[in-house]
């Protein structure tokens, strides 16, 4: 007896064109459908059975709050603290009470000291002016020619009047070397200024003997001292 040969299965055979390919079955529209996730429509009940209705409370006879109703922030009531309201000497108490990781109690030193302005603002200047004078000194020593004369510490702790006297002297001194200094510069620059007027004024009388115009550069100007300066770029008319 022959044996009949293995059949080969459909997704191992070769597809052919789309339009030769065997369209799927499309039901007819009042086919009805019934897909695993639909719902089957309820069974009726029998006829000796009704429908529960939801049960219905009786209406009360007075209004009684909830027992845990809406509560009103702390801030918005009287009562500031938990518990039966305190009285005089327990509001005494906690007053002068010194409570952990809190600002000290009244009538105490640490209290005093911490909400006392006068001592703050006293505090704070002398800071201020310690700096100052450090500042100044530092300058002071790094500008002056004199700093060989300054006084040291010892000096100030064993004599603190004579050496007071003489760093006023050394003082004095620096401020006169400072503005011969400031006079010297002032009267270099205007030396210089002269300098350049005479320049100009000098080309002016070159060009008129030669029947040429003295044409100015646009990027100087003559200032109401005469003096030539160069034009600097403003900006909104404020800055140079």
């Amino acid at each position: 007896m022959s044996t009949l040969p293995t059949p080969i299965p459909r997704f191992l055979l070769p597809r052919g064109p789309i339009l030769l390919r065997p369209r799927p079955f499309l039901p007819l529209a009042n086919t009805a459908i019934r897909n695993a996730s639909t719902k089957p429509p309820p069974k009726p009940l029998p006829q000796g059975i009704k429908k529960q209705q939801p049960p219905v409370l009786a209406k009360p006879d007075k209004y009684r709050p909830p027992s845990h109703g809406a509560r009103l922030p702390r801030s918005e009531t009287q009562q500031k603290s938990y518990g039966p309201k305190l009285t005089e000497e327990d509001k005494e108490r906690m007053r002068t009470k010194k409570y952990p990781n809190m600002m000290s109690p009244e009538g105490t030193f640490m209290h005093w000291f911490l909400n006392n302005k006068f001592i703050h603002v006293w505090i704070t200047m002398g800071i201020l002016v310690t700096l100052g004078i450090a500042a100044w000194y530092i300058d002071f020593v790094s500008k002056t020619p004199y700093r060989d004369l300054i006084p040291t510490k010892k000096d100030l702790i064993h004599h603190p009047f004579e050496t007071t006297s003489r760093f006023i002297d050394i003082y004095k001194m620096h401020v006169e070397y400072m503005s011969q200094q400031t006079y010297q510069r002032r009267m270099k620059k205007i030396e210089d200024a002269e300098k350049r007027k005479q320049f100009r004024e000098e080309r002016i009388r070159e060009a008129e003997e030669k029947g040429e115009e003295y044409v100015e550069d646009p990027r100087y100007y003559i200032g109401p001292d005469g003096v030539r300066r160069r034009r600097v770029k403003r900006w909104f008319g404020i800055w140079e």
